[in-house]
C-alpha cells in the first residue's frame, strides 16, 4: 500500500452535523440545545442555550473559519464574529470540562482539535496519514476535504 493516495470529499448536512455534536456533548456542558447551521463563505451561525441558566433564551453567535488545520498539532480555528462583549462572560461560564475534548475557547476564537476529536471516536490511527486537511462550509452543509497519503 506504500504511495497510496486518497483523495475525499464528505459534505456532511446540518442535520448529521448537530447529531455528530450532540453525541459529542459532555453531561456536565455549559451549554444545551446546541445546533450548528453551515452557511455560505465559510460561516456557521451556532445556537445554544445555557445549561445553568434556564431563564436566558437561547444566543446565536456567529463564526468564521479562519485557520484550517494542519495535524497532528495545528488546530482549526473559527473566529467569533457577534457577541463581542458577552465573550467574557461566556470564557467565565465555561470550564475546561464544560466543552467536548478538544474544543476550546481561546478569547475570540474556537479552537478545534481535530487529531484529538478524531482519537477519542477511534480514528487515530488515520492521523498520520491525511497530508492535507480542509474544512469549510455553504448553506446547508459542512464540507471536508481530506488527503490522505500510505507512505
Amino acid at each position: 500500500m506504500k504511495g497510496a493516495h486518497l483523495s475525499l470529499a464528505i459534505p456532511i448536512p446540518e442535520r448529521l452535523l448537530n447529531e455528530l455534536i450532540a453525541t459529542a456533548l459532555p453531561p456536565a456542558a455549559a451549554v444545551r440545545e446546541l445546533h450548528v447551521r453551515p452557511q455560505a463563505a465559510n460561516r456557521l451561525a451556532v445556537r445554544a442555550r445555557a445549561a445553568r441558566l434556564d431563564f436566558l433564551p437561547p444566543v446565536t453567535i456567529s463564526l468564521q473559519i479562519e485557520q484550517q488545520p494542519q495535524l497532528p498539532d495545528t488546530p482549526l480555528v473559527a473566529r467569533i464574529l457577534s457577541l463581542p462583549g458577552l465573550l467574557s462572560i461566556a470564557g467565565s461560564l465555561l470550564s475546561p470540562n464544560s466543552l467536548p475534548p478538544g474544543i476550546r475557547l481561546d478569547r475570540d476564537r474556537v479552537l478545534v482539535d481535530v487529531r484529538q476529536l478524531l482519537e477519542r471516536k477511534g480514528y487515530g490511527e488515520f492521523v498520520p496519514f491525511i497530508e492535507r486537511l480542509h474544512v469549510s462550509s455553504e448553506e446547508g452543509q459542512l464540507l471536508v476535504h481530506a488527503e490522505l497519503r500510505v507512505r
